[in-house]
């Protein structure tokens, strides 16, 4: 958490200078088990991270299709998606030489930044022009529109999706709808599937079935101890554990749901939200809230650039 608000601290020093952030992966000298692994989800995580109002996602089509337009010559353009959840669209398209990416991870993208309230577009890197039409109103590529602010995450969620994730937990139809719909905590008798090395708070992905991921969460055991306890009640934990632990796997409070999940909207006001900067460098912000970056209705594409901290996934 502590590292979380440093960096949204940075950001927001920077944008008050006037500079434009440019934040990538290092390749070369990640570790493994530490990297994002693709520049759409860091993009929509650092959007996230510094309450950026558009993401702009530069790639080599044009927008999201019905089908693979290089493959289907009916495949037709979707230029407005208000709901994930209900998108029929093709995804098989990979990363370039370019880039680590491909459509399945804009999506993803999609979903971490609508659910912390920033509006998302995939248009083509040959028109970067297209950002300046985009917030002048004009149809320019696929526009994800962002979660209602009052439904946004906020503070502690918002912080939670910007978290690396660790691990994958798979849950089972009664879990799921326990998470989304009832807005209760996620227990081990819920669990089907457990994947990744994490230790105790780290971040995991929460997933279906089928694998389609419905929300993150901070979780309670590592990876060992969870594999034990999966599709067990709490009362089992002590006999498997050899210890009292608490019941559940990923608390409500350390749990964030993604957009485009139905019936996963919620409104959570917490201690942490709107934090204001409070590490000044050179006196710049003087204590105010992160200073343009939020709330902003730029009209020139290097002044959004300059607002949003926008970063261009160039896949």
């Amino acid at each position: 958490r502590d590292q979380y608000l440093n960096a949204r601290n940075t950001f927001a020093e920077l944008l008050a200078y006037g500079a434009i952030p440019v934040v990538n992966e290092n390749d070369t000298v990640a570790v493994q088990e530490l990297r994002f692994g693709d520049n759409d989800t860091l993009s929509a995580q650092v959007a996230a991270l510094v309450q950026a109002d558009w993401l702009f996602l530069l790639t080599d089509v044009d927008c999201l299709y019905t089908a693979n337009p290089r493959e289907d010559p009916n495949a037709t353009p979707i230029y407005e998606v208000e709901d994930i959840s209900r998108l029929t669209a093709d995804t098989s398209s990979t990363g370039t030489q370019w880039g680590t990416g491909g459509m399945a991870t804009k999506l993803t993208a999609g979903r971490i930044a609508t659910a912390a309230g920033c509006t998302m577009v995939i248009c083509n890197s040959k028109n970067p022009e297209a950002m300046e039409q985009v917030l002048a109103g004009a149809v320019v590529g696929t526009k994800f529109l962002a979660r209602p602010h009052q439904r946004a995450l906020r503070g502690r969620k918002r912080w939670i999706l910007a978290v690396p994730i660790r691990g994958t937990i798979y849950m089972d139809d009664g879990a799921i709808r326990a998470v989304k719909d009832k807005k209760k905590s996620l227990f081990a008798a819920g669990i089907t599937r457990v994947e990744g090395e994490f230790n105790a708070q780290d971040a995991v992905s929460l997933c279906d079935t089928t694998g389609r991921e419905i929300g993150r969460g901070l979780v309670s055991f590592n990876n060992v101890e969870l594999r034990q306890l999966k599709g067990h009640s709490a009362k089992d934990f002590s006999a498997a554990l050899g210890y009292n632990a608490q019941p559940e796997v990923v608390h409500r409070e350390n749990l964030a749901l993604l957009a485009g999940t139905e019936g996963g909207y919620e409104h959570v006001d917490d201690d942490y939200d709107d934090l204001e900067v409070v590490h000044k460098v050179g006196g710049g912000l003087q204590g105010s809230k992160a200073a343009g970056v939020q709330g902003t209705t730029s009209h020139s594409a290097l002044e959004m650039m300059e607002a949003t901290a926008l970063l261009s996934a160039a896949q």
